[in-house]
Order: C-alpha cells, then structure tokens, then sequence
C-alpha cells in the first residue's frame, strides 16, 4: 500500500468518484415515478401470465392444444351455475311479488 504514489491514488480516487456518481444516477433513474409504474407492470404482466398458464394448464393436452372434451366439461358446469342462479332469481322474484300483491290485497 505505501508504494503507490500520489497519482495512482488521485486516480483511484477519481475512478471512485465516476462509479458512485454512475450508482448514484441509477438509483435516481430507477426511483423515477414512471420507471416505477412500468416495472410494476411488467411484473404484473409477468405475475398474469404464470398465473393463467398454471390455471388453465390442466385444460391442456400434451402437445400444449386446448383439450375439447375438458372445455366442454368445464363449459357445462359454467353453464349449469348460470341456469341456477337464474332460476334462483326469479323464484325470488316471484316470491317478493306474491308478497308484494297479498299487502296490497289486505290494504
């Protein structure tokens, strides 16, 4: 350490500086709000992506096509869910008119 001269460590000392003023513009780059907004995007993207392949991976077959018979099956019981919440729905609205006409027969 004591053989370097004055002029090595200026030097030294110079490469130092850059590297934390190159760091330090990063850093302020990287904080920006709109570099900031587009990584959370990407990962969001990313986040989505992973997401519905692992979702809709056990609709795949092997060769990675869609599996008609898996669909149709799956399409069946959305089907099925919205024919019954439909059926609800009007049994109950049946239900609030029936009441609704017996109040007005008893006024």
């Amino acid at each position: 350490m004591g053989n370097r001269s004055v002029e090595q460590i200026r030097a030294d000392l110079a490469a130092n500086r850059a590297k934390l003023s190159e760091a330090t513009a990063d850093l302020v780059e990287s904080m920006k709000p709109a570099n900031l907004a587009r990584e959370g995007v990407e990962q969001v993207k990313q986040f989505v992506k992973t997401e519905f392949e692992s979702v809709t991976a056990p609709l795949r077959d092997e060769d990675g096509g869609w599996d008609l018979n898996k669909l149709l099956i799956v399409g069946g019981a959305v089907l099925g869910v919205i024919a019954f919440a439909v059926t609800l729905n009007s049994v109950a609205n049946r239900r609030v008119l029936t009441t609704a006409q017996r109040r007005a027969l008893e006024k």
